[in-house]
């Protein structure tokens, strides 16, 4: 088969896969209520979602698989990438829970005042720095839960117990996506050879300029790249010091189905708690989404009769 046969297939396999995702992101469109009644409790565990233009219109799905299968709701925090607040505030109208909504310079001038100013240097130049520094501030004022636009929920995660004033924990990855300047640089040849982990979901409690020898050091040095995925290996350094990771088994970050099974197992299973769709944005993702709007709700417990 020539090369313009297999290209010709690939895109005509690309379209159809996102036409089946477009059909069940109409689906979900329709069939999910224009506003959510606030029927179960607020827990004191703060949600954090970075977004832009993309990732707002994938947050009610990503809400609504946390509305579905959480005992209870987390306050949500949506820190913008530059997108003006008023686009994201319209692809909230259906929360009815409490939420507030920054710019990541409303993160910039927390750090500024306790002058991390090599930090904000990083994130005018780079906009995944951005989504580092928001998490870094809303962590140190209160134990935060970060998760990508892309990631959707089956059940509640398991969280660290704060040690020391520090708690964090990431997902696996499928591969080592690092930036190996920074790698070279410091010396740190040996984060090869441990599980990869992914930034796309992450637990933090406490602070890495309190915990982390040389944080600031680390920082100085990564502010000099303006593109790359240099901030996962950040938070992933500070994992390697400060806290551990959440197994494959627990979150899905699945490459190799693409294209199959149409309902996989772990719809059904009960095993994992969510699954960052890093490649099925515009397929797979909707499916699940529509699936949980359909088929997973978690009621919320009623007081025992007294």
């Amino acid at each position: 088969m020539s090369d313009t046969n297999i290209t010709i297939t690939k895109i005509i396999v690309y379209k159809f896969y996102s036409l089946l995702g477009h059909s069940c992101r109409i689906l979900f469109s329709a069939f999910s209520a224009k506003k959510l009644v606030p029927e179960k409790e607020v827990s004191d565990l703060n949600l954090l979602l970075f977004t832009g233009l993309k990732g707002g219109k994938m947050l009610k799905a990503v809400l609504i698989s946390i509305y579905n299968t959480w005992e209870k709701i987390p306050l949500l925090t949506v820190v913008t990438d530059g997108t003006p607040t008023k686009i994201i505030e319209e692809h909230l109208k259906f929360w009815p829970y409490p939420y507030k909504v920054k710019t990541w310079e409303e993160s910039a001038a927390f750090h500024l005042d306790r002058s991390r100013k090599s930090l904000v240097d990083w994130c005018r130049i780079n906009v995944f720095a951005r989504k580092l520094l928001a998490i870094l501030a809303e962590a140190e004022q209160h134990p935060t839960l970060y998760c990508d636009t892309d990631v959707l929920w089956f059940a509640e995660p398991p969280l660290p117990v704060s040690s020391n004033g520090i708690a964090m924990r990431m997902s696996q990855d499928n591969k080592h996506y690092y930036h190996m300047p920074v790698i070279r640089y410091f010396n740190r040849q040996d984060m090869l050879d441990k599980p990869p982990l992914n930034a796309g979901l992450i637990y933090l409690s406490g602070s890495p300029y309190d915990h982390y020898k040389n944080f600031a050091e680390l920082i100085d040095f990564v502010k000099i790249f303006h593109k790359g995925i240099s901030e996962q290996l950040v938070f992933a350094l500070m994992a390697d010091q400060l806290g551990d990771s959440w197994t494959p088994d627990q979150v899905i970050v699945n490459t190799r189905d693409l294209h199959w099974p149409l309902l996989p197992s772990y719809l059904f299973s009960g095993r994992q708690f969510a699954r960052h769709h890093v490649l099925t944005k515009h397929s797979w993702f909707w499916r699940d989404a529509l699936y949980i709007l359909l088929f997973k709700r978690k009621k919320r417990r009623r007081p025992a009769a007294r």
